[in-house]
């Protein structure tokens, strides 16, 4: 699919610049720029991360040709909240309650949108249960070649009984940080001497601070982390993937997630017994059971994890996206 393919002249515009949805717009050969309420007239297909509240009042308006198609990518905590009933407070650091006309409305302008992309069956899942009539298709993101490469090197280390954690805030209902914290504090009682590593920016709150967990801020490069670990733990509310899942994978290290985290698709295929329900119990149940494995049994289960994440590399991934837009253009055109 080139510029030209099928004769529609497509804009990407970012809003936070991921560099996968830079490379699915590369690959679709699509013009690219910042969001904003100044959008250039004279696409056929106006494709943004997330933000579909301003193409759908651009378009309302006239700011955008009224025959030109909107198709939005998800893949942040939008869908999930707009679900949930509830949005994450930032400047005070927590959840609180949506307003019924603040989600009615978004629901309108999201109504409007011609075609969604969801960068998982999980935030295809979370679309659907809104109840709109606008075709969706599932993509996913992707290792970049050079890190899969990188990973492929590292061993973890699995007979120790440390945990690791890879996310940025501040959003850490989203990404489920209180429950990492409450699910170690119930697997300390059977292995005190298990660590916690959570890398990333964040905001630590005091009840956080406990012994054995550490908060390593952001870091470029997690290979000693993955070196000195035998487990990822993701214990997401919503998380529409987690690449960062698929990294710690792709390093031979088995993961653990909640059955709400986009990635557990790819977990399904390696053991679906690391799928756990949300809460802190059911997952420090499957953590106990994995540590008291013997040896060999983590070794196995090393190389399936590994195996499973190399298949969500960047060349399959950018030709699924190619594919599944392409269909999505069939359904709206």
């Amino acid at each position: 699919m080139d510029k030209q393919s099928n004769n529609k002249k497509i804009l990407f515009l970012y809003t936070g610049k991921h560099p996968v949805h830079m490379a699915f717009a590369k690959e679709i050969g699509a013009d690219i720029q910042k969001l904003s309420w100044k959008v250039p007239k004279g696409y056929d297909i106006y494709l943004s991360e997330g933000d579909y509240a301003k193409l759908s009042l651009l378009r309302a308006t006239g700011s955008i040709p009224s025959k030109s198609k909107i198709i939005i990518l998800f893949s942040d905590p939008r869908l999930f909240y707009l679900n949930s009933k509830q949005l994450f407070n930032e400047k005070k650091y927590n959840i609180k309650n949506n307003s019924k006309i603040k989600r009615l409305t978004a629901k309108f302008l999201l109504s409007k949108v011609d075609g969604v992309l969801c960068g998982s069956p999980l935030e295809q899942e979370l679309f659907k249960k809104l109840g709109l009539r606008v075709p969706s298709k599932i993509i996913y993101p992707f290792i970049s070649d050079k890190r899969l490469n990188t990973f492929k090197k590292i061993k973890p280390k699995l007979s120790s009984n440390n945990i690791l954690f890879i996310g940025n805030g501040p959003d850490y209902y989203y990404k489920g940080i209180d429950l990492l914290i409450k699910t170690f504090k119930i697997i300390k009682n059977d292995f005190p001497k298990s660590k916690l590593y959570v890398l990333g920016e964040w905001k630590v709150k005091s009840e956080w601070k406990i012994k054995d967990v550490h908060f390593e801020g952001k870091k470029e490069d997690f290979t000693k982390y993955l070196e000195g670990c035998s487990l990822y733990l993701h214990m997401g509310r919503g998380e529409a993937f987690g690449v960062t899942i698929i990294e710690a994978m792709a390093a031979g290290m088995p993961a653990i997630v909640s059955n709400i985290t986009g990635a557990k698709e790819v977990v399904k295929r390696a053991d679906p017994r690391f799928i756990v329900d949300l809460n802190e119990g059911a997952a420090a149940r499957q953590v106990k059971d994995y540590f008291s494995m013997n040896l060999a049994s983590k070794e196995k289960l090393s190389k399936e994890f590994r195996k499973e994440a190399q298949k969500i590399n960047e060349q399959a991934m950018l030709k699924l996206f190619k594919e599944q837009f392409k269909l999505l253009l069939g359904e709206i055109n």
